[in-house]
């Protein structure tokens, strides 16, 4: 790719756990882009020193597929955890504005594709905040601290 102009090597990033936050919605009466717009403004709210350019919620396809080094194997909080869209939608209900349920991870259960719930309509969830990190920084993160003599 260093030979075409304009293309550089790819640039490989991985979602890096750094904590939940609770917020309030109404995922009943909110559409999924303003639900998604509160999960993602939640992270930022809670950002750490350091990461408040790249903090943000992660997405329900990262949950469902465990793609987030350092998540948790289970929702160890007190209430289910939801991700943003895309691939966010449960069960159908009409009810619904988004005209579905969200997808969830249930307080206690296991986080992986075969516990997510489809019939999520609480008020008080669960964001995932993540920063993104090269594949260098992940393994550098990775790898042992050097002894000191």
């Amino acid at each position: 790719m260093k030979n075409c102009p304009g293309l550089t090597g790819a640039v490989f990033e991985i979602p890096a756990f750094r904590k939940t936050v609770d917020l309030g919605v109404s995922l009943l009466t909110e559409t999924d882009e303003v639900t998604d717009a509160k999960l993602q403004q939640a992270c930022k709210n809670a950002a750490d020193a350091g990461d408040e350019d790249t903090i943000r919620a992660a997405k329900q396809s990262e949950l469902d597929e465990r793609m987030i080094s350092g998540l948790p194997e289970s929702n160890e909080g007190s209430m289910s955890i939801v991700g943003v869209c895309p691939a966010c939608a449960g069960d159908a209900h009409a009810a619904a504005t988004s005209g579905h349920k969200r997808k969830c991870f249930r307080a206690g259960g296991v986080i992986n594709s075969t516990q997510v719930s489809g019939d999520c309509l609480g008020s008080s969830v669960l964001a995932v905040c993540v920063v993104d990190r090269s594949l260098a920084e992940h393994n550098d993160a990775k790898a042992p601290a050097e002894e000191q003599p």
